[in-house]
């Protein structure tokens, strides 16, 4: 597959910024405490579609956010590649859609409109914002249809108003089977050690005649397990902290530059190790503008925005809102998972050999070996809670 892209360096620089660049948000917006799902991928689309149009000092804030490259040719380049290759396959189900809904008063530059078409292959279409709630229907549809009915009123009542101009929006969905899928019927209730304090009983699979691929990471203090899905080209990687309680340790290593998802792509040699994995259903709905803005995006939120290259000069355009929903499910049969994220705009948006048994709190990836992205992640605090 990787023959077929041919700027694979600058993908990996895209996929790596994109993963920090969530991971650094998913830090900001959940506790320790708290399951969650998240889609780096997701919520760097968007962002990167608004970089098309962006100018001056925010335009520089988002390269240096999403570690993005200064050169602009490039993230196009990029985006088109991921955009060619990111889809279903004889396998797998991977649908990615971007949208743009501009209000019917708005006039988005020509070059603008070309660029998100042909880089990010976008739908563009006009509403009235003055129809509010019929608009926030029309795009909570779209969503909802491009997610397999899985993420539902992405923009909540009242996120939408008359001031609204333009909402620019990705959603993702993914559906995979194991390419070796668990058994029912060893599926028991297990002991799951949330806390200190707190012990839940889970369904949890097991299995001992499933090849994957597992190893110790010294620097990260976790094992690191690959589960892949028919056709091997997207893969589950399970992190488990060494340190029962150690969640929120490893979290913070993810995050930085110690840890780069193409590493993954190393770990290889699968051998049948017995596994406990417990079921899990997760459902994350994420306000991102504080995050966003504490990460350094803060001229695109006020008076300071340049959004000048989408439409109207600077400081005309703003962004009021980034949020995503995202959800995931994991069980014998192999993951769903479906995400979306919007903006909204407005005028003034080592091979183990004994058992792995992941009875603690952990960290999932699902990954795309095509291009590299993480297009999904999160944590399991309590698979008990959804």
């Amino acid at each position: 597959m990787n023959e077929s892209i041919p700027h694979m360096s600058h993908l990996v620089s895209i996929a790596h910024g994109s993963h920090k660049f969530g991971s650094e948000l998913l830090l900001q917006t959940t506790t320790s405490e708290q399951n969650a799902v998240f889609s780096s991928y997701s919520i760097s689309s968007v962002i990167s579609m608004a970089a098309l149009g962006a100018r001056g000092n925010t335009l520089q804030q988002i390269k240096e956010a999403l570690h993005l490259p200064e050169d602009m040719e490039l993230l196009k380049s990029a985006y088109s590649d991921i955009t060619s290759v990111t889809k279903s396959d004889d396998n797998i189900t991977l649908e990615v859609a971007n949208s743009v809904f501009p209000s019917k008063r708005l006039e988005l530059r020509e070059e603008y409109l070309s660029d998100v078409k042909k880089h990010f292959q976008s739908e563009i279409q006009s509403l009235d914002f003055n129809q509010a709630e019929e608009a926030r229907k029309i795009m909570n549809d779209w969503v909802l249809q491009q997610t397999n009915g899985k993420v539902k009123e992405l923009f909540a009542p009242g996120s939408i108003n008359s001031d609204t101009v333009n909402v620019l929006v990705n959603a993702i969905y993914f559906k995979g089977d194991w390419l070796a899928k668990f058994d029912p019927i060893n599926t028991t209730e297990r002991d799951f050690f949330v806390s200190s304090e707190k012990t839940v009983k889970v369904p949890t699979m097991f299995a001992s005649d499933i090849k994957y691929a597992s190893t110790y990471n010294e620097d990260l203090k976790c094992t690191i397990a690959a589960l892949p899905y028919k056709g091997e080209r997207i893969t589950m990687y399970l992190l488990v902290p060494e340190e029962r309680f150690g969640l929120g340790e490893l979290e913070q290593k993810v995050a930085t530059d110690a840890f780069n998802p193409s590493t993954l792509d190393k770990l290889t040699h699968p051998s049948k190790n017995p596994i406990y994995l417990p079921k899990f259903k997760l459902e994350s709905f994420h306000d991102l503008g504080d995050a966003c803005k504490s990460l350094g995006l803060k001229d695109m939120f006020d008076e300071k925005s340049d959004f000048s290259g989408m439409a109207g000069g600077p400081g005309e355009l703003y962004v009021s809102k980034v949020v995503q929903k995202a959800i995931i499910e994991v069980n014998e049969e192999g993951s769903e998972a479906a995400a979306a994220s919007g903006m909204v705009m407005m005028m003034r948006c080592a091979m183990i050999p004994q058992p792995l048994v992941i009875d603690h709190p952990f960290i999932f990836m699902i990954k795309d070996k095509s291009t590299g992205l993480v297009l999904f992640s999160g944590k399991v605090v309590d698979p008990s809670r959804s």
